[in-house]
């Protein structure tokens, strides 16, 4: 026999367990799924970052070479057109020769790297390519003044930091900017000796300025599509973990169901066993004894079972046992208690039943069990069966163990007065 104490106790949390089980593992796989996307995102974030860096610091290096051309060669002297303004900041300084005249009579102005360098970021930037500009925190022309971002950059410079970059919001336009550290060389002193600069010493930067709005709305699209995919992929992966969990918990409830129909069934006739048999009396003496209402106890045996056994043989015998149990089943009403109580025998609890009824039910299933046919095969004698009964009345306050008792010894009165008879305890 399969023993369970507590059927729906057990069923319920056996339910929840699988619910609790695969929502874990649900959540788990979830995070798994959302992390890996997460870290596609970062990394697509972190190559855009990448290659704004790199392009930062090519920019920088190319305006570098330019600069560092015109500072080898003491500027560059471009010739004088309307277009062609002479640079007031330079003809300050003493003893620098800002306008020369050639053999023809033409005059050319000197072009230093930082207006070099500001004229050549202009003509970028008409190009919609990129900004650049050298910027000092002592500059010697206003224009070359720095901004928030430039300011800032100087002045991490000056504690020791070797290069500066951040996002901008301009004008509804991300840009990129990135600025590193200008170190004075002996050919910068022709211009800035006067300012107190010494060579080594950082006397400003040049920042690079790249518009980023195409790829920022790029990665955003990207974003997009990563979660929209992350998103159906862990919707997808909760309806078949829902579709599993429904499955597997209908299939669990049925085997559960099958576990306690044996636990509290006996498994060769079907009836209740006699630990269901209890637990359901209890209840009707409860209710019994509230209404104040009888109730009735039927013990019965099967007469000269073990002859059945021993002459047709076991399986024979449970048979017996099936279709007399079929017979039971038939013969008393939904509501009464008919228990497998061991071997050949049989008890009934009749509910709303007092002695007398009970009586009379028990000659009605005595004279039936003599009419009951039990085929042996299509040439052999059939089997006839009877029966002996004991039949009692629950008394007031009394247990259901001493009521069984009662039926029992009259049960063994009926045997011994002959068999095939129903006695009253």
């Amino acid at each position: 026999m399969i023993n369970i104490s507590s059927k729906t106790s057990e069923s319920t949390t056996a339910s929840d367990f699988v619910s609790k089980y695969l929502t874990g593992l649900f959540l788990i796989i979830g995070l798994i799924v959302l992390s890996v996307f997460w870290g596609f995102s970062y990394k697509a974030s972190s190559l855009i970052k990448e290659q704004l860096l790199y392009q930062g610091r090519a920019f920088f290096e190319e305006v570098v070479l330019i600069r560092e051309w015109a500072a080898n060669h003491g500027g560059v002297y471009v010739k004088l057109t309307l277009d062609v303004e002479i640079n007031r900041y330079l003809a300050q300084i003493p003893g620098l020769k800002v306008v020369i005249t050639d053999q023809a009579g033409e005059q050319y102005t000197l072009k230093n790297p930082a207006l070099i360098t500001r004229e050549l970021s202009e003509l970028a930037a008409s190009k919609e390519l990129f900004k650049f500009k050298i910027t000092s925190l002592k500059p010697l022309n206003p224009g070359n003044n720095p901004d928030r971002f430039e300011r800032a950059a100087l002045m991490q410079f000056e504690k020791g930091r070797t290069v500066y970059y951040d996002y901008e919001l301009k004008e509804n336009e991300v840009l990129y900017r990135y600025m590193q550290p200008l170190v004075t060389e002996k050919s910068c002193l022709k211009c800035h000796a006067s300012q107190g600069y010494q060579e080594g010493d950082i006397r400003g930067g040049i920042s690079v300025t790249i518009i980023a709005t195409g790829m920022k709305q790029q990665l955003r699209e990207n974003n997009i599509l990563l979660i929209i995919f992350a998103i159906g992929i862990v919707g997808l992966i909760f309806a078949i973990f829902h579709f599993i969990s429904q499955v597997f918990i209908k299939d669990l409830r049925s085997a559960e169901s099958r576990l306690i129909e044996m636990a509290n069934h006996d498994f060769l006739t079907g009836l209740v066993n006699r630990r269901e048999m209890f637990k359901r009396v209890e209840t009707e003496i409860s209710r019994a004894q509230r209404h104040g209402n009888p109730l009735a106890v039927i013990m019965i045996d099967i007469d000269f079972f073990k002859k059945i056994n021993d002459t047709y043989g076991h399986d024979m015998g449970d048979t017996v046992l099936k279709e007399y149990s079929r017979m039971l089943t038939d013969t008393f009403r939904s509501y009464d208690i008919v228990c497998r109580y061991g071997g050949e025998e049989f008890l009934v609890v009749t509910p709303n039943t007092d002695l007398d009824s009970a009586v009379v039910l028990a000659e009605r299933l005595r004279r039936v069990t003599l009419e009951l046919v039990i085929p042996l095969g299509s040439e052999a004698t059939p089997i006839h069966i009877s029966i002996s009964g004991g039949v009692t009345e629950l008394i007031a306050d009394e247990g259901i163990e001493k009521a069984i008792s009662r039926a029992d010894l009259a049960l063994y009165q009926a045997k011994e007065g002959g068999r095939n008879r129903i006695e009253v305890a």
